[in-house]
């Protein structure tokens, strides 16, 4: 059977688009905001380091011109990378989910996405769970027994004093379901926050207002890393860390200093190609995916606290 390109069908693709905008528990999308997209697949990043925060000389002579703008930042090239996947699916199960009125295509390609946008957490997760992604000093990692979860532990004043590390105060703070379910009820947090023991738990609105954060994502996600054909073992996408960036939702990957971004090609795309080795009858493989890159701008603009709670 003769290969033809790959075709995206419209229709398909709107079902793409309108998965990837649907509110989930998901937070990728929140910790490294899309931007605009490129019209290329490679493109330049502005990388920012402690320099972007000299002292810049402002003095203008009586008849002498303004110094010019100078942005300390690196600029690097970055390539975009496609993710994607494809579903076969035999005519008989087309033709059998038409006569009940359903659309078989479009449920798998709102699958495909599903699976897409797990995948997108669990690289969005390890990029923001990963040391080397800020700068050497703003990395704290607690010692066996001294985490969060342990009621002697003052995390009040271990997340003021971090918080404080970076050179632009964070503005976001990032965690795995599991960690904010100890931290939240951590006994010094707890009488700092409601001023006693009487309530048990802090509320992610109660924690935002008293660390002066805009916003607090929670990270639900869980995935099996098991080999196929293994049985699943469910384990957390983000893990026991607690992250705060500096996020800066008008920044882009040229201008502006945050923590960092994801740079889209083009937007999400999806549609179906006949193939005739599937089934007895043939079948079609339904494809879907987006083209992006995820970008740690400024790393700097971030702080890192490492083995919060015991696993």
């Amino acid at each position: 059977m003769a290969t033809t390109p790959f075709v995206t069908q419209p229709e398909l693709t709107a079902i793409a688009i309108a998965y990837m905008q649907q509110p989930s528990d998901f937070i990728a999308d929140m910790v490294m905001p899309r931007v605009k997209a490129v019209g290329k697949r490679e493109f330049m990043s502005q990388q920012y380091g402690l320099e972007s925060y000299c002292r810049p000389d402002t003095r203008v002579g009586r008849k002498g011109a303004p110094n010019e703008v100078s942005w300390a930042s690196v600029e690097k090239t970055a390539a975009i990378e496609d993710f994607g996947l494809e579903d076969p699916i035999p005519q008989d199960d087309i033709d059998q989910g038409a006569k009940d009125g359903r659309n078989v295509t479009g449920e798998s390609t709102e699958y495909i996405m599903s699976l897409l946008r797990l995948d997108r957490e669990c690289r969005v997760a390890a990029i923001t769970q990963d040391a080397g992604n800020y700068a050497q000093g703003n990395v704290k990692t607690l010692a066996a027994g001294q985490g969060v979860d342990k009621d002697d532990t003052d995390a009040e004043s271990l997340i003021f004093d971090l918080l404080e590390t970076p050179v632009v105060r964070p503005n976001v703070g990032i965690m795995s379901r599991l960690v904010w379910s100890k931290l939240s009820r951590n006994a010094k947090l707890v009488k700092a926050v409601k001023g006693s023991l009487g309530n048990t738990k802090v509320t992610p609105e109660e924690f935002t207002a008293h660390f002066e954060l805009s916003a607090l994502y929670i990270g639900p996600a869980r995935i099996s890393r098991s080999p196929k054909g293994r049985a699943p073992s469910l384990e957390r996408v983000w893990g026991p860390s607690i992250a705060f960036h500096f996020r800066d939702l008008a920044a882009t990957e040229q201008r502006g200093v945050t923590w960092g971004v994801t740079v889209p090609y083009g937007t999400p795309v999806a549609g179906a190609t006949p193939d005739g080795n599937i089934g007895l009858r043939g079948g079609v493989r339904v494809r879907a995916g987006e083209s992006l890159k995820e970008v740690v701008l400024a790393r700097d603009a971030g702080c890192l606290l490492r083995n919060v709670i015991a696993v």
